[in-house]
């Protein structure tokens, strides 16, 4: 995977987190991982379709979750709820679609299908002989990590 194509996704997550809830995701160490991934305790799926093709995903705490969309909404929130996972959800969806922006003014013509959302501990998800970048953000309120499995 190109710097190109990479640095969209990770620009784009520390500018969306840091307008909807003024937190600053400090970047931890990359790593490279192999197609097999045990997700966090909860796992926003977005494909990418076109130029660039493949998955981008991130995944965090249901605590960590629960935080973030408080800060959004301006409100405590009291458990995980239909709302914590519309506005993840929402939140994965802006960050891929800032992304894709950003791609097309590299002259990168790409599409994000409609987010998926995994919640449970030990659920694999393969993103088949591709490998991802993991990129690690932290966060005042946990990790909130972020996997490209891109090519194009």
């Amino acid at each position: 995977m190109k710097a190109e194509i990479i640095n969209p996704f990770l620009s784009s997550a520390r500018e969306i987190l840091e307008m909807e809830t003024g937190l600053t995701g400090i970047r931890g160490e990359l790593s490279l991982a192999s197609s097999k991934w045990t997700t966090q305790e909860i796992t926003v799926i977005i494909n990418i379709i076109g130029d660039v093709k493949g998955t981008f995903l991130i995944g965090m705490t249901i605590n960590t979750a629960m935080e973030l969309v408080g800060i959004m909404l301006g409100e405590t929130i009291a458990g995980f709820s239909h709302m914590v996972i519309s506005g993840i959800a929402e939140m994965a969806n802006i960050i891929a679609g800032r992304a894709l922006t950003k791609l097309e003014e590299l002259g990168h013509n790409s599409d994000i299908t409609p987010p998926m959302l995994i919640y449970g501990q030990k659920a694999s998800i393969s993103t088949l002989n591709r490998k991802r970048i993991q990129i690690p953000l932290k966060t005042d309120i946990g990790l909130i990590e972020i996997s490209i499995a891109l090519e194009g």
